[in-house]
């Protein structure tokens, strides 16, 4: 087994063989050597990881004049005196190459242990200026015992690459003295690689520009229920120095576990960490190592109430649970008791039906192993909330509790109703919203809202609160979450005070802070009553209001054109909004492009511009956004646009973009840098075509009246291939270089639910009861909840 320091160590040589030169006029003649030369090769190996069953070590030697044999002397440090050396070295006459072999007894040395050794080839009259007289070794003896092969299945790189999660055979140690230590070899070598990326290592070298160098991994399994993976190297090197190393470390709190010979992580817990900063791994909760005495066991187990069934007579009724199950479980036991459970009750029957004292303990008939479904009814006694608590059983036919699975239900039984589920959802300005009269001075309505929630009998309440572009497009956001998920995984919860503010007045409501000027949002609410009955909800957008503004620039929203062809022609609305208390800084919004985007923009009233840097709001530790793909068009993230910017021939597209302000008018008249917006297709490396382009000769911007763009929104917006293009002036080089690594995408809005850009929180306010709100109060009136529909424009 090579040590990493083997190959810097070569790497090193070539670049000194590569670099080293010099002129005729600089060059001067070394001395003269005479003797046989006798040197100790330049790459000979440093670093000696020896296994059990090693002995000795040969050393190389080489000499120059080998007609005649030699011997020549050495001498050697050894701090520990355990190794056996030579004082002396022979060459055979006409050989040019001998060894120094160095003999130990493997038994006495510790494992783990670095050991040091020193040679001095001591012979002056047969060396060489020219070559190593001297060497430094490292003898290492390995601690590790090969277990076998194993399994190793990603869900690291992705985080960085498309790509999706390979599982290659691995060879898996185990540390000697160290029980639980396990290390995996070149978990991230080329089997990998070229499995990922689907190409050769050539192939991955020369367009990915990617290198690796063989690294072995360890993880720390010695408490099987907390998995440490420690901060290492991968052994993957990127050949763009922003990025540099690849390393693979564990979040705090992001233990994984051991079972069955399996390790796993949760997911999120693994990071991926680079010299452009660390990103979240195992997004999917894929990453999975398999032992080589692993038995991959799916015991999973779901349960959920289907409804009701009436006998044929009418005189009873079943409850149905759908029971969904894992290819292993080879039988289902489960009981049902009357009102919902706490966490604590359910783990007590948990327990008890696992050691079989519980009472009435069901178990199915006619079982059959691998069906994945299965449906089981019950007649209950009577209208009511009920749970069902199931286990599945193992191989050995034994209950698997870590796979218990607990369901709460209303059954309504005969005669009875369900209630449905009534919850609606509404957004407002503080200062149009009677109960929080006493905050508009301090919450204003360009930075704050007031949303309403109202229902009757809810069990449960979760809120997903963000921009409208986010939530409108939440599948490309999210690289292929659907709201559901988002929610699920999201949403914030309502506490007990508020549910029962709910309960007592019919409505709870809260306001939230630090919301972007100008900006669209959109709540959604998913709501469980107390009959079982679940909904998800999408209220109407919201529009936070233009902060006040005293200043000479006009503000507002623009249009702006450019004819491509005689048959197309771009045109846009971009929208000039102010910041609190500023009369210089402003945000431009949905400049080139219209999805939600505002940029940073500074007015120079002495030189009649406004000037956008290339810095987002929201989005301001990433520097300068021009010249780069920031933005996806597919929930796969395979493609995805940028705003590029050109202000002279050479330009890379990332030049501020620079507007003329009319003197006079004090309005946006001209655009003085030309605007791109090229769609890249990662999967083949290219740019296809642009959502946008705008150019100084050509492009006409004038002040709008009305305040709704008429332009489609980005997602939806046609990628215009087939125009000729001639002034395109996108690099060629992006093209040569693409990955989804430039897909930059704040992805941050998408996890902070009711947190945007500026860390937006609920205010807690107190509250009592009153009347229903008045229908003309706000906006209320106008706003309609739309359910089911898709989120996906």
């Amino acid at each position: 087994m090579k040590s990493i320091k083997i190959f810097f160590l070569a790497t090193v040589a070539i670049v000194a063989g590569l670099f080293t030169a010099c002129s005729d006029d600089d060059f001067k003649a070394g001395p003269e050597v005479d003797g046989a030369q006798v040197y100790f090769p330049e790459n000979v190996t440093t670093q000696h990881s020896i296994s059990d069953d090693v002995s000795s070590i040969a050393i190389p030697v080489k000499r120059i004049a080998k007609d005649e044999a030699l011997t020549v002397a050495v001498l050697a440090s050894d701090e520990s005196g355990l190794f056996t050396i030579p004082s002396s070295v022979s060459f055979a006459a006409g050989k040019e190459t001998s060894e120094l072999l160095i003999t130990f007894d493997r038994t006495k040395l510790e494992d783990g242990k670095e050991y040091p050794l020193s040679f001095l080839i001591n012979d002056e009259d047969n060396t060489t200026p020219y070559g190593n007289r001297s060497l430094d070794i490292i003898v290492a003896p390995w601690p590790w015992v090969k277990l076998g092969t194993g399994k190793f299945r990603d869900d690291y790189l992705c985080s960085m690459f498309n790509g999706g999660n390979p599982e290659i055979e691995v060879t898996i140690h185990e540390h000697k003295s160290k029980k639980g230590i396990y290390m995996i070899e070149e978990m991230y070598g080329w089997p990998f690689l070229t499995e990922f990326f689907g190409g050769s290592q050539e192939e991955i070298e020369s367009q990915v520009k990617l290198t690796y160098t063989p690294v072995n991994i360890t993880i720390d399994c010695s408490d099987p229920t907390k998995v440490v993976m420690p901060r290492q190297f991968t052994g993957i090197i990127d050949g763009d120095p922003a990025y540099g190393n690849y390393e693979i470390a564990m979040f705090t709190g992001g233990e994984g576990t051991l079972v069955n010979g399996v390790i796993t992580f949760p997911q999120e817990a693994l990071a991926f960490v680079c010299g452009a900063g660390n990103l979240k791994a195992n997004k999917s909760g894929l990453f999975r190592i398999l032992l080589p005495d692993a038995e991959l066991t799916d015991y999973t187990l779901s349960a959920v109430y289907d409804g009701m069934k009436v006998s044929a007579d009418g005189e009873t009724a079943s409850a149905v649970i759908n029971f969904t199950y894992g290819a292993d479980v080879t039988n289902i036991r489960y009981v049902l008791v009357e009102n919902e459970l706490t966490e604590a009750e359910t783990a007590t029957l948990v327990a008890a039906i696992a050691d079989g004292s519980a009472e009435n303990i069901n178990e199915l008939q006619d079982f059959t192993v691998g069906g994945e479904k299965v449906s089981a009814e019950a007649v209950l006694p009577g209208p009511g909330t009920y749970t069902v608590v199931a286990l599945p059983l193992d191989k050995a036919q034994k209950p698997v509790s870590g796979e218990a699975s607990a369901a709460s239900f209303y059954f309504p039984g005969i005669g009875g109703t369900s209630v449905p589920n009534d919850i609606a959802g509404s957004l407002y300005k503080v200062s149009a919203y009677p109960d929080a009269a006493a905050y508009v001075s301090e919450y204003p309505d360009y930075s704050s809202a007031v949303y309403e929630i109202t229902g009757t009998e809810m069990k449960k309440i979760k809120t997903y609160f963000n921009k409208t572009s986010i939530i409108d497009n939440i599948e490309i956001q999210t690289g292929g979450l659907t709201l559901q998920d988002v929610v699920d995984k999201y949403g914030k919860e309502l506490n007990a005070d508020a549910m029962e503010e709910l309960a007592t007045t019919g409505k709870y409501w809260d306001i939230m802070i630090n919301l972007t000027p100008g900006a669209s949002y959109t709540l959604v609410v998913e709501a469980t009553n107390n009959y079982g009955k679940k909904k998800l909800i999408v209220c109407e957008p919201f529009v936070t209001d233009i902060p006040p503004y005293t200043g000479e620039l006009i503000i507002g929203k623009y249009g702006m054109s450019y004819a491509a062809s005689a048959e197309d022609t771009f045109e846009n609305v971009f929208e000039v909004i102010p910041t609190v208390g500023s009369n210089t800084e402003f945000f431009v919004k949905d400049f080139a492009v219209e999805d939600g985007t505002q940029w940073y923009a500074t007015y120079d009233s002495a030189k009649s511009t406004l000037t956008m840097s290339g810095v987002q709001l929201g989005r301001e530790d990433d520097g300068n956004l021009l010249g780069k793909f920031t933005e996806a068009l597919t929930p796969d993230q395979s493609r995805g646009y940028g705003i590029f910017s050109f202000a002279t021939e050479e330009s890379e597209g990332s030049d501020p973009i620079v507007l003329t302000i009319d003197p006079a008018s004090k309005q946006v008249s001209a655009l003085t840098t030309d605007v791109e917006a090229p769609v890249a297709d990662f999967t083949d490396n290219q740019i296809i075509g642009v959502l946008a382009a705008y150019y100084t000769d050509g492009t006409t911007i004038t002040k709008q009246s009305g305040t709704t763009s008429a332009a489609s929104a980005a997602k939806v917006q046609g990628v215009r291939t087939k125009i000729p293009f001639s002034s395109v002036r996108v690099p060629g080089h992006i093209g040569k270089s693409l990955d989804s690594r430039g897909l930059q995408m704040n992805t941050t809005f998408v996890r902070n639910s009711d947190n945007t850009n500026h860390g937006v929180r609920t205010l807690s306010v107190k509250t009592a009861k009153c009347e229903p709100l008045p229908k003309q109060i706000g906006r209320r009136a106008d706003f309609k909840i739309r359910e089911n529909l898709p989120v996906l424009k």
